[in-house]
């Protein structure tokens, strides 16, 4: 069987393209874990917890960068490589024009609304991360051409070079600001990494090359994404912004210090979504059996890999966190427990998310996020004064499985997809092949 997978040409393009990606994802989840502790123990629970809310805030904001195109732009180059010059320069400038409102609003707001001015100086680097990542359209070339290794490498120079500043930054006793400026940086070698190795492939990209119809046909497209990715960042990061406002930035700082933790494994189902989109895509050409096949076969994989974080993770959940962190954060040990939980839901969420841009129900996608953004809102808002920062982890986990899983049973065309989940979350395939297998004998 191995040798056969060995010498199949389609399996091994897209194992290797995998492997890229997830050679970069490990190196990045092991040295910026590494780096990301060592920045936070530096700054102590209070500083630590301004940086994460500055972050989350700006973040908030990130779909007015992207504008829904990712998957889409993937998708089209995929399918037709006619014109993609133009495609991706008319993709970056309208990403250019939606990054320059998060930059004005993010920077505004902190100006006007915080008395800290540190707050301000924060959010003006930060939110230039996102003009300079308008040119990220290059990784959607190399994502759908399967060529992940260029990603790959630039985004690792890029990610190494930043984790050696935040390393001078911590041993020299800088200020908080220069850890964002070790951000900033790190998007800006990643981008003209990404130029140099795109030249050899076709013509270079630029805004001049923009067409403004072509960019707002992409638009006419994605404009349901663009509101469905405001709520899913809505229901991802609106717990810390929240706490900040109601508790304080000691406590987001414990908060942050849990998700930290919980959410550098999201790159797991990202990585492999990104790498098997194209081979979905083709599935989908051949038969619907195939197609249905391979996302319960994701579905599935997705499942066993989150149980096999879930389970470690939360059974030393507190000894994570003191030996990490210090006990200075002992307060995040409960909430890492309910956040790995959550998990779950994320990396059987991410196959459906393929699903939607194959199917293009987008609507349904905005729905779903949506939806959970509200129940977010409103679970924080009812919890976080009684419970404290542990009400705002049981919001997330509640949301999470409402957005991944639980909306699809709210709309027809999803229902199949939603018992696919439920299969992949209860390991039914597995049980059923284990049963097989003892039957046979």
């Amino acid at each position: 069987m191995i040798k056969k997978l060995k010498t199949h040409q389609g399996f091994m393009k897209y194992f290797k393209n995998t492997s890229w990606l997830f050679s970069e994802q490990i190196l990045r989840m092991v040295v910026g874990l590494f780096v990301g502790i060592w920045v936070a123990r530096y700054l102590g629970p209070e500083r630590f917890g301004m940086f994460s809310y500055v972050l989350a805030f700006v973040g908030l904001f990130a779909p007015l960068g992207k504008l829904g195109l990712d998957g889409i732009v993937s998708r089209v180059i995929a399918k037709n490589e006619s014109d993609i010059d133009e495609l991706l320069s008319s993709t970056a400038l309208f990403k250019f024009i939606g990054s320059i409102f998060i930059f004005i609003f993010a920077s505004s707001y902190m100006y006007f609304f915080k008395e800290d001015i540190i707050y301000f100086y924060l959010a003006l680097v930060i939110s230039s991360v996102y003009i300079i990542k308008s040119f990220e359209v290059l990784e959607f070339y190399f994502r759908a051409k399967v060529k992940a290794k260029y990603i790959s490498i630039a985004n690792s120079i890029a990610m190494i070079l930043s984790a050696l500043l935040k390393a001078v930054f911590i041993l020299s006793s800088f200020s908080l600001i220069y850890f964002a400026y070790a951000n900033l940086i790190e998007a800006i070698v990643a981008i003209v990494l990404l130029f140099i190795f795109f030249k050899p492939e076709i013509n270079n990209i630029s805004l001049f090359k923009a067409k403004f119809k072509k960019g707002c046909d992409l638009i006419k497209e994605s404009w349901p994404l663009i509101f469905s990715g405001f709520f899913a960042i809505l229901y991802l990061n609106i717990d810390q912004i929240m706490i900040e406002g109601m508790l304080g930035s000691y406590e987001v700082g414990q908060y942050s210090a849990a998700v930290r933790i919980s959410s550098v494994w999201y790159f797991i189902p990202l990585t492999i979504g990104w790498s098997v989109q194209t081979a979905i895509v083709n599935a989908k050409k051949q038969s619907e059996e195939l197609y249905h096949a391979r996302l319960q076969s994701l579905f599935t994989i997705m499942a066993i890999m989150a149980y096999f974080l879930i389970v470690p993770v939360a059974y030393f959940s507190h000894e994570i966190i003191n030996i990490l962190f210090g006990e200075a954060y002992m307060l995040a040990g409960p909430i890492l427990t309910i956040h790995i939980v959550a998990s779950l839901f994320v990396f059987v969420g991410n196959p459906r998310g393929l699903w939607v841009l194959n199917e293009s129900y987008l609507k349904f996608a905005l729905f779903s996020n949506m939806s959970a953004g509200i129940l977010n809102i409103v679970l924080n808002y009812l919890w976080l004064p009684i419970y404290g920062i542990e009400g705002a982890a049981w919001a997330t986990l509640i949301s999470y499985g409402f957005a991944y899983v639980l909306s699809g049973f709210l709309f027809f065309p999803a229902i199949k997809i939603g018992i696919m989940q439920l299969k992949a979350i209860f390991l039914l395939d597995i049980i059923n092949q284990y049963k097989n297998i003892r039957n046979d004998r």
